[in-house]
């Protein structure tokens, strides 16, 4: 379990993470979203001491990162995998992180195995596409079976088949009892793997909550109902105090429930032409919930 408690970083005049405080569980996938700029990778970077709080602490099972002997048993990150020894193989830059770490050597070859990367284990890195240096980083990422995985972009460069493993791959650490946080601009990826997602803006947290919850509370969701009197049916959804707005050939209908609604419309013996909850993507949650809290915001062209 990864807490943080009213974690801190200042830079200058300018206050990367503000105060942020919340817990990555085990056995959970978390997505970790936010606009450019809104402290995502500050705070990925402070868990594993690569940055200093300015103030809080982050606490990994009760202590912090760097009071661990092997640290790298605790935690597994991919944040940068860019960040390689381009003259090495894929199995000589895993095998001397197991030798620097203290990993048994049979690591290296079942992360190989695992990530895909066997058939190129002695080719030099610098022959690798994006897609097989993110593979190799969520290799070394897995490397020391840490309790906890933190990856950032991790789809990045991979192809189809390459994304469906590793949506895969994060239910099965978190079915192990892995803390699973994955950070990505690509939210249809993290909508389909994410149990809860924590979103940032400006260094704040501004949500915490699991996918369910968040489309309750989503101003996004709605329930469209067509009926064969509109009329009858909208002065039936006001006396219930519904928020109604027209579409198409029916009502978007706001604090009720598809299954009040049924109900309301045999009571009013109306014949219902559709009904239906809608949910919004994790694209349009994310767009309600950081509005006005990005610090990089593109103008369009009617805008300039």
């Amino acid at each position: 379990m990864i807490k943080l408690e009213n974690l801190t970083k200042v830079y200058g005049d300018k206050t990367a993470v503000d105060g942020l405080s919340l817990t990555f569980k085990p056995g959970v996938v978390t997505g970790l979203l936010g606009p450019n700029g809104s402290g995502k990778s500050t705070t990925m970077k402070m868990i594993i001491s690569l940055v200093n709080p300015t103030a809080g602490d982050v606490l990994i099972n009760g202590n912090k990162y760097k009071d661990y002997q092997e640290p790298f048993k605790q935690v597994g990150t991919l944040i940068d995998p860019s960040a390689l020894d381009k003259n090495f193989t894929a199995k000589q830059h895993l095998s001397i992180i197991a030798e620097a770490a203290n990993i048994n050597s049979d690591r290296v070859d079942d992360m190989l195995q695992i990530t895909g990367l066997d058939n190129a284990k002695d080719n030099k890195l610098k022959s690798f596409s994006l897609g097989m240096k993110q593979r190799l980083g969520v290799a070394t990422a897995l490397l020391s079976n840490p309790a906890a995985i933190i990856l950032d972009e991790p789809f990045n460069g991979l192809d189809v088949d390459g994304i469906k493993w590793l949506r895969k791959l994060f239910k099965e650490l978190a079915e192990e009892g892995k803390a699973v946080v994955v950070s990505s601009h690509l939210m249809s990826e993290i909508q389909a793997v994410a149990d809860r997602v924590v979103i940032i803006g400006q260094g704040k947290l501004l949500a915490d909550m699991t996918m369910e919850e968040m489309n309750e509370k989503s101003l996004s969701s709605y329930v469209y109902v067509e009926a064969d009197n509109l009329e009858k049916m909208k002065k039936a959804l006001e006396e219930k105090q519904a928020v109604i707005k027209r579409k198409d050939a029916g009502f978007e209908v706001r604090n009720l429930e598809a299954k009040e609604i049924g109900r309301l419309a045999l009571e009013q013996q109306l014949t219902l032409h559709e009904l239906k909850s809608v949910k919004p993507s994790l694209e349009e949650l994310f767009t309600e919930i950081t509005s006005g809290k990005a610090d990089y915001v593109s103008q369009g062209a009617e805008n300039k």
